[in-house]
């Protein structure tokens, strides 16, 4: 089941995805909230508006911060999603070293999958096997894909480990992704979605079309919300 939210702007996205996500850690009973990133180009108005007009309205002491998923280059690498998020707001609001934990995205890939699980594992409470973000922060690709669990890849989304190795299909790019079973699980899935290129794909997701990965995703979580410009 997924909520749908569609705006006027990806601006106007960005303030109605910003005002749940602090109902949800307000309303949140655990003293740090544990949150996942999306990086790529779509949530970079989203991270400018944490940055400028929420940078003393977020109770930025409780948040833990992970990434969803990471290309395998160095964090000065303009194609890392850190450092894209590193650069737009994590420099500007009042996060500690310890609250932020990176992919290493320069380490050797199938290594840093295994760090990044275990890190994982240990640091959020477990529903069963899985551990549980209390949100993740998810985009889709014009080509259906969501965290980098691309098609054709299936058996990422079924994955036992919390992070593994995916390949962009298209350029043959190694990244670090978080597989399906942990976003599942999740306590809340938000979905960003701003480019109106994406509105046909946008629309066969909905409906929970198998054959995409973002579509296998939506058919089966409980509960989601969708901030879009684009329907």
């Amino acid at each position: 089941m997924i909520k749908i939210n569609n705006y006027s702007s990806s601006l106007e996205a960005a303030y109605g995805l910003t005002k749940v996500l602090l109902e949800q850690i307000n309303q949140s009973a655990e003293k740090n909230f544990h949150l996942a990133l999306s990086g790529g180009k779509t949530p970079n108005v989203l991270f400018r508006l944490w940055a400028d007009e929420y940078k003393e309205i977020i109770p930025w002491k409780r948040l833990q911060l992970y990434w969803v998923d990471e290309r395998c280059v160095p964090p000065e690498h303009p194609e890392s999603n850190y450092g894209m998020i590193k650069r737009i707001f994590l420099d500007k609001v009042h996060l500690s070293d310890l609250q932020v934990h990176r992919i290493h995205g320069e380490d050797f890939p199938e290594l840093e999958a295994k760090r990044y699980t275990a890190l994982i594992d240990n640091l959020l409470i477990k529903q069963g096997t899985y551990p549980m973000f209390d949100c993740v922060l998810l985009g889709i690709g014009i080509d259906g894909h969501t965290s980098s669990l691309f098609s054709g890849q299936d058996s990422l989304l079924t994955a036992p480990d919390t992070y593994a190795v995916s390949v962009n299909p298209q350029t043959g790019q190694k990244r670090i992704t978080l597989t399906g079973l942990p976003i599942l699980h999740a306590k809340n899935v938000i979905f960003f979605v701003t480019d109106k290129d994406k509105a046909d794909i946008l629309k066969e997701v909905i409906k929970g079309e198998d054959k995409y990965p973002a579509g296998y995703i939506v058919s089966r979580l409980e509960k989601a919300e969708l901030f879009t410009d684009s329907l």
